[in-house]
């Protein structure tokens, strides 16, 4: 993956009408689109889970309330874009939530994906995301989601929450999952996402063209400006 402009350069290029999932207190720039906001948690929902976030600062009331891999309000090929800024790796299937949006988005409209290296953020101990467990979570039957489900919020109560007892690991992991606590449950290097589009679009049958693409110098983040083809 070659370094390219910024990535908030990148965002701006968006143009029209479409949605940023997820912007909670962080939404992009966009000097040229007319944005809704869409995002799991109302702005007092979202201020529980994250006290940390200082009350001075601005926190979006989402126009819809909706789970990224669930977008049914939304006609297909009714956006010419989806911003989707360190969202997809909160996603309990990432397959679908790229399909949905796919789905939304216009010929020719675009998809801004911007993602945290795990290897600059706190899952810098976790082991990468491997396609074949994104398809795993893509194709099992509910029952198996809710364990897969737990499987994820005891590696978090492992790995982020550094708890060595098993059980407080289950203690914890339990909690977190009963409240939907929205954790990290997939992290990734940039080339892992290479592969995933590139996955989607031959298993898919998904049309994403990667225009531009972007790592932020320090390592922490990588973005993507994705094009949707005619398929």
């Amino acid at each position: 993956m070659e370094r390219s402009i910024a990535p908030d350069r990148m965002a701006r290029r968006l143009v029209g009408k479409g949605i940023e999932i997820g912007a909670f207190h962080g939404p992009q720039f966009l000097p040229h689109g007319e944005v809704r906001y869409v995002d799991l948690m109302t702005r007092a929902e979202a201020r529980r889970f994250f006290p940390e976030v200082p009350l001075a600062m601005t926190v979006v009331n989402p126009d819809i309330l909706a789970s990224a891999e669930r977008l049914s309000m939304l006609a297909d090929g009714s956006q010419d874009f989806v911003v989707a800024s360190h969202m997809l790796e909160h996603t309990e299937d990432p397959i679908a939530a790229l399909s949905e949006w796919h789905r939304v988005l216009r010929p020719g409209g675009c998809l801004y994906l911007c993602l945290p290296d795990k290897r600059g953020t706190f899952d810098r101990d976790r082991e990468r995301t491997t396609l074949e467990h994104l398809v795993a979570d893509h194709v099992c039957d509910d029952e198996a989601r809710a364990d897969r489900n737990t499987a994820h919020y005891r590696e978090w109560a492992r790995e982020i929450s550094h708890l060595e007892d098993e059980g407080q690991v289950r203690f914890w992991a339990d909690l977190l999952q009963r409240v939907r606590y929205p954790i990290h449950f997939h992290c990734w290097i940039p080339e892992d996402i290479e592969e995933l589009l590139a996955y989607v679009n031959r298993g898919e049958g998904l049309s994403f063209e990667v225009v531009d693409a972007a790592v932020m110098g320090e390592g922490y983040e990588f973005a993507f400006f994705i094009e949707r083809g005619d398929g």
